[in-house]
């Protein structure tokens, strides 16, 4: 169906701006569940494509928790500055 309709999925922004607008096209909240513990580049490019898709949020649990209070606590902010749009 993909295929036959064309519709873009190439790239993780793509894949979450297909899933916004299959939620009422848009008119509904999309939070994104995290996983398993990752690097900080590859959760922050996640960060990015999920913004950029038109994403609301992600869960990001075990990734801030499982590391030291202050890298934690700098890292969250990371985050929330790339979903208010900052640049690191």
């Amino acid at each position: 169906m993909y295929e036959a309709e064309k519709v873009p999925i190439g790239t993780l922004a793509e894949r979450v701006k297909h899933i916004v607008q299959s939620s009422f096209d848009g008119r509904r909240i999309v939070i994104f569940s995290g996983g398993a513990k990752s690097d900080e580049k590859t959760v922050f490019d996640e960060v990015r494509a999920i913004r950029d898709g038109g994403g609301f949020g992600s869960i990001i649990g075990r990734n801030s928790f499982q590391r030291p209070k202050a890298e934690a606590v700098k890292f969250l902010n990371t985050i929330m500055g790339l979903y208010a749009g900052e640049k690191p």
